[in-house]
């Protein structure tokens, strides 16, 4: 079968799974990072999964990339809501891609965004249930104008967010604004707060590894 190609440039770390479908973890990383960014956690993520780091589409004057570029102006200065919008549209096409090209599992796709992507994360697993399993949530926040369902009607999400008391890029504030909105009906979230900044401590990425471990199907 011939494939498009890929809209998102990325890196791959094979299951060694010998079933022939193979769960999947899909790294989004944060504004002015890129695809190798998070898959520096590659060696530690369970290897029985595909695990695909995938670049955006932005790339930003000074170097890196970006999922949308930022403007101080805006209320939400993260999220220009259009381009992110396109992003997310070549996230889906993307995982769709790999779930073909990789011999991947449909049913088993999670999420793994930090900062902007985690932004990212937050709009795909609430919108597309049925192509995401699981995200685990890293230093962002929910932008409800990303959303297309309400998250009233959201109650069977599997979700780990973290996020860090002295964050001076994005406050703390906002993640916890986002459990709120979601929390009510969905016993499925997992919330963790750490002694941390806007980064990921040694506690946080212990907890989420345990997290994905025994949500594993």
């Amino acid at each position: 079968m011939n494939l498009p190609s890929f809209p998102l440039v990325y890196k791959i770390k094979q299951s060694n799974s010998t079933k022939e479908k193979k769960p999947c973890l899909i790294l989004l990383h944060g504004y002015g990072s890129n695809e190798d960014d998070l898959f520096s956690f590659a060696p530690y993520l369970p290897e029985e999964y595909t695990v695909l780091s995938f670049r955006a589409p932005i790339a930003l004057s000074f170097g890196g990339y970006a999922w949308s570029n930022i403007h101080e102006h805006l209320e939400n200065k993260f999220t220009v809501i259009k381009e992110a919008n396109e992003s997310l549209m070549l996230i889906e096409e993307s995982i769709k891609l790999s779930i073909t090209k990789f011999s991947l599992d449909e049913k088993d796709i999670s999420l793994i965004g930090f900062s902007q992507g985690c932004v990212l994360s937050w709009a795909m697993a609430i919108n597309k249930p049925n192509l995401i399993r699981r995200a685990i949530a890293l230093s962002g926040y929910i932008v409800p104008e990303l959303l297309k369902v309400s998250v009233d009607n959201i109650n069977n999400l599997l979700i780990f967010n973290s996020h860090g008391i002295s964050d001076q890029i994005i406050p703390i504030i906002k993640a916890r604004e986002s459990y709120s909105l979601v929390k009510k009906n969905n016993p499925k979230i997992t919330y963790k707060e750490y002694n941390e900044g806007h980064g990921i401590n040694q506690d946080n990425f212990s907890d989420f590894l345990f997290w994905i471990k025994n949500t594993s199907i």
